[in-house]
């Protein structure tokens, strides 16, 4: 559905951004009584949460740091139309400018899918013969269940040791 909006708005149709941009506002904002930072930060992360489980396989990330930025020049004090369309207006800039797609490193996990199967079975055949192996049994697993879980544990291994480096390197 929302390749049709988009490719209408493409197409010069008017109103049809708009048309979404005022659904997310009334859902995420409009109906929420947003008083301080605290509550302005949850909304915005219901909406970004709800965002990357609707967009299959993309996922969108922002600093924290620009959420508390963006609330400083936020309008506040009553909901007026004027102020809810000013507030609508700078939402759209922020999220166009500011969000960003989380990008995993394809490089890392393309090595690690394609070494940790002859590595899985390195492993096995280690295990009959080095005896810290060996007390440990991988022998008695069969390969059908013991390569593809090793990779699949590499690979989330790999992801970890990323999302780990990424939020250690954020302010």
């Amino acid at each position: 559905m929302g390749i049709a909006i988009s490719a209408l708005s493409k197409l010069g149709l008017p109103g049809m951004d708009s048309l979404s941009t005022d659904q997310v506002y009334k859902k995420y904002f409009g109906s929420k009584n947003i008083k301080n930072y605290k509550d302005f930060h949850r909304a915005f992360v219901d909406l970004c949460s709800d965002f990357n489980l609707v967009m299959p396989g993309k996922h969108f990330t922002i600093q924290a740091t620009e959420i508390e930025k963006f609330y400083e020049k936020w309008p506040k004090g009553t909901a007026d139309p004027a102020t809810e369309s000013k507030r609508k207006e700078l939402l759209a800039k922020f999220m166009k400018e500011q969000v960003e797609e989380y990008k995993t490193s394809s490089r890392a996990m393309m090595l690690t899918g394609v070494t940790a199967p002859p590595a899985a079975i390195l492993i096995k055949k280690s295990g009959e013969k080095v005896p810290q192996l060996k007390m440990l049994r991988i022998d008695l697993i069969p390969n059908v269940v013991f390569v593809p879980a090793f990779t699949v544990l590499s690979l989330i291994g790999v992801r970890i040791l990323k999302v780990t480096g990424t939020t250690r390197a954020t302010p």
